[in-house]
């Protein structure tokens, strides 16, 4: 799992590229930005060839430790895959899902002004 951070409009983008199974699942959690309760950032998920359970509880989890869990982290790019994962779940009830890592940027970074 390669793990990139940049960021844009003041929010941190994190882009997953590979697995996101039960050996990646912690490498994620210990992101320092998906750690930090306090950070909302958007969490790009189009190169992410295979997702199993830990994978997505890793996501979920990181989630419900944000300071406001429903905007905390934002979803962007599901590939098919991903998609069905969480479909199959139901866990994208838990999330803002967007096709396009920009159009999740300028939601989060709008959610990020209400808040202060």
């Amino acid at each position: 799992m390669i793990i990139t951070e940049t960021s844009a409009n003041g929010i941190v983008i994190v882009a997953l590229e590979g697995n996101l199974d039960a050996l990646s699942a912690p490498k994620l959690r210990g992101s320092p930005p998906v750690a930090d309760p306090k950070t909302a950032i958007v969490l790009d998920l189009e190169k992410v060839d295979f997702m199993d359970s830990s994978g997505l509880g890793a996501i979920v989890g990181a989630a419900r430790e944000k300071d406001d869990p429903a905007c905390g982290i934002v979803l962007s790019c599901m590939n098919d895959k991903v998609r069905r994962t969480f479909e199959t779940t139901n866990a994208q009830r838990l999330f803002h899902i967007f096709d396009d890592t920009a159009a999740a940027v300028d939601f989060a970074a709008t959610r990020q002004i209400a808040r202060t």
